[in-house]
């Protein structure tokens, strides 16, 4: 075992986590961003350095706000490798000190600082485990010599909230009229569901779902979505359908997607029924 692995398990750990994992604004609201100090038996913390990072084309930095512990210096001093000459441009190095009578000691658990941020199109924010020839986050221990840093935090995600409309154009059926829903934030790998209530019981149902509107008259009524994808599944001896999943990633502001479901059904006008069509657009 190496003295390193030895001396973690002497002195343990204290983890670094952002929270929270996601959250959502509109662009140019303002959210805030903790950084963590957690451990699981008492460690005493002299200083916490932290590389924060994020790209300033998508969010800025307004600054840190207090968190639930009083440091004898904290805030983006000089460094010297020069990370802090702009605390604009992407990178930061966030350095607290615990007063040398009364360390830091945890648990209980702190808030580190707040990082203050403007929505500008949403991004991601972590943390850089070094940058530099000496720029390094890490927890230092009151132990000369010994650095105690556990887990540091991965991305955590700021989203611009999407919208789902209602297109209507739907064709009733035996079950009456099938409705579309949908719901999710549509960013940061948010759950996503489509949900298609009051359609003909178990029965095949047909889902397409296109990048433009193509608003062709069929079947009595009108298809509403371009057809770059047809999802098929079965509908619940209900007449329900749920699909979810994560937001995908890589889908720019501002793009809308359609959705329509189209079910067999003797009962309706020209053996066919079709909920709904539905618009999700990403937020703006």
């Amino acid at each position: 075992m190496s003295i390193v692995a030895m001396l973690l398990l002497v002195f343990g750990q204290v983890d670094l986590p952002l929270t929270p994992a996601a959250q959502y604004g509109p662009a140019g609201s303002f959210v805030n961003i903790e950084l963590r100090a957690e451990a699981t038996t008492p460690q005493s913390v002299a200083a916490i350095d932290a590389i924060l990072s994020w790209d300033p084309a998508e969010l800025q930095l307004i600054g840190p706000e207090a968190g639930t512990f009083s440091w004898f210096v904290a805030g983006f001093l000089p460094d010297p490798d020069g990370i802090n000459a702009s605390v604009s441009d992407g990178d930061a190095l966030y350095t607290a000190l615990s007063p040398p009578a009364t360390p830091l000691v945890v648990p209980p658990n702190i808030v580190v600082v707040s990082f203050k941020f403007k929505i500008l199109t949403g991004g991601e924010v972590t943390l850089l485990p070094s940058m530099g020839t000496f720029g390094k986050t890490r927890v230092v221990s009151t132990t000369p010599g010994v650095e105690i840093t556990g887990n540091i935090g991965g991305p955590v995600c700021v989203g611009i909230p999407g919208t789902w409309t209602d297109l209507g154009r739907g064709i009733p059926g035996t079950f009456g009229q099938p409705v579309l829903t949908g719901s999710g934030e549509q960013a940061c790998a948010a759950l996503t569901t489509i949900s298609l209530t009051s359609a003909k019981p178990s029965s095949v149902a047909y889902l397409p779902v296109g990048i433009s509107l193509l608003n062709l008259p069929l079947k009595g009524g009108v298809l509403v979505p371009s057809l770059d994808i047809i999802i098929i599944v079965a509908t619940s001896p209900a007449g329900d359908v749920t699909l979810q999943g994560p937001w995908p990633p890589g889908i720019p502001l501002g793009f809308s997607i359609y959705y329509q479901y189209w079910i067999k059904d003797p009962g309706a006008i020209k053996g066919w029924t079709a909920s709904n069509g539905l618009r999700s657009t990403t937020g703006i």
